[in-house]
């Protein structure tokens, strides 16, 4: 899989360097130096945003597994890490006003500030819930239905192949209605609803899970495709690329914030299911107590010769627990699809505050990546 990866970027990065050739552009900035144009740039958010995600991070990884929650480790890292978080804001709002949270990109009223921020907070948003299906679906997958590697991946392509198709949809329709709100508000209803299906999931519903994952890809097509549409029309031209990569960022930041959440979520419920579902099934199957730990240890870990040597172990018994511990994980993830839907349901509902975008959804291209001419037509005046 990594050597296709490695394929795949490396098609990538050559078809950028040999075919990407836009036409010299001239900036304000031109003028200075290398080190007066890095000089120029928000070091201090740098800083302060790095430093505050990487100690919030760190205390999220850290608790539910080397160490409780309120342990001094796992304390100490989440809350300083917020302290810093809550500066680098405090600093973008008043210690700079063309920082990272450039002041321009929330002026305008509410079809371009406005409907920048919020946007913003949907693609944040989107984040959260893309990766609550991308990286967790698998490991659903992997622990109740499929362990062969070409099929988990297979089983995994519905959403990506729905996305696909899609986002031509929803870009079709915005263009057509000139409008990205009700495009986006119907992709993320179904997004939402795909993630409530995912939270149903139970160890025999393996075709559910497909399927759902598949509704989850339909309406993954329209935050793909239209926030970033509707940050780049909402914002001033000078400062779309400043926009694009804070709205960008803010989905990786979601995605990086509640990927260790719903890590720590899961494996929180993991750990307390396991000890209840596991020995009760066995016992039931007739496992003798002595043998309950030596079972649980063979069985979490996948080692069939230990089971096989665990003292009273019997087909039943191996069936019993093996479905116990199917149920326990089908138990245990939900809770990251019962976290994600919340978010879908705000998301839903910040739609309709976007503003009407209709009159900048006229083709204008403000950088275009090839030298355009006007072509006069009959009837046009000199130009």
């Amino acid at each position: 899989m990594n050597w296709i990866q490695m394929a795949l970027w490396g098609v990538t990065a050559m078809g950028i360097f040999f075919g990407y050739r836009p036409p010299v552009r001239h900036t304000r900035l031109d003028h200075l130096s290398l080190f007066q144009k890095i000089k120029s740039l928000d070091l201090i958010g740098f800083f302060l945003l790095t430093a505050g995600l990487t100690l919030f991070l760190t205390g999220l990884n850290l608790g539910g597994g080397l160490y409780t929650w309120t342990d001094a480790q796992v304390l100490g890292t989440l809350i300083s890490g917020l302290v810093v978080l809550l500066s680098f804001f405090l600093f973008e709002w008043k210690g700079t006003s063309t920082g990272i949270l450039h002041h321009e990109l929330f002026t305008g009223g509410k079809e371009k500030g406005r409907t920048f921020a919020i946007c913003t907070g949907l693609i944040f948003i989107e984040g959260i819930m893309l990766f609550a299906v991308i990286i967790f679906y698998p490991v659903l997958t992997l622990n109740l239905f499929e362990t062969d590697p070409l099929l988990l991946v297979a089983r995994g392509q519905p959403f990506w192949i729905a996305c696909v198709f899609s986002t031509l949809a929803y870009g079709y329709v915005s263009t057509k209605r000139r409008s990205i709100r009700a495009p986006m508000f119907v992709g993320f209803a179904i997004l939402t609803a795909g993630l409530i299906g995912l939270a149903t999931i139970q160890p025999d519903d393996s075709l559910n899970a497909i399927i759902f994952d598949g509704l989850a890809g339909i309406g993954f097509g329209a935050p793909l495709v239209l926030i970033v549409a509707g940050v780049q029309l909402s914002t001033p031209h000078h400062l779309i690329a400043t926009a694009t990569a804070v709205t960008t960022s803010a989905r990786a930041v979601g995605a990086t914030i509640f990927t260790a959440a719903f890590s720590a979520a899961l494996s929180t419920r993991v750990a307390k299911y396991i000890p209840a579902y596991v020995p009760k099934a066995a016992l039931g199957a007739g496992l003798p107590p002595s043998s309950i730990p030596a079972f649980i240890v063979a069985l979490t870990g996948g080692d069939t010769a230990a089971i096989s040597q665990v003292p009273g172990v019997t087909p039943v018994v191996i069936a019993a627990g093996v479905a116990a511990l199917k149920q326990a994980f089908a138990d245990g993830i939900r809770v990251v699809y019962i976290i994600a839907v919340p978010f879908g349901v705000v998301a839903c509902i910040a739609c309709f505050f976007v503003g009407d975008l209709r009159n900048v959804m006229n083709y204008r291209v403000d950088a275009p990546v090839e030298d355009l001419h006007h072509h006069k037509h009959k009837g046009d005046g000199d130009a």
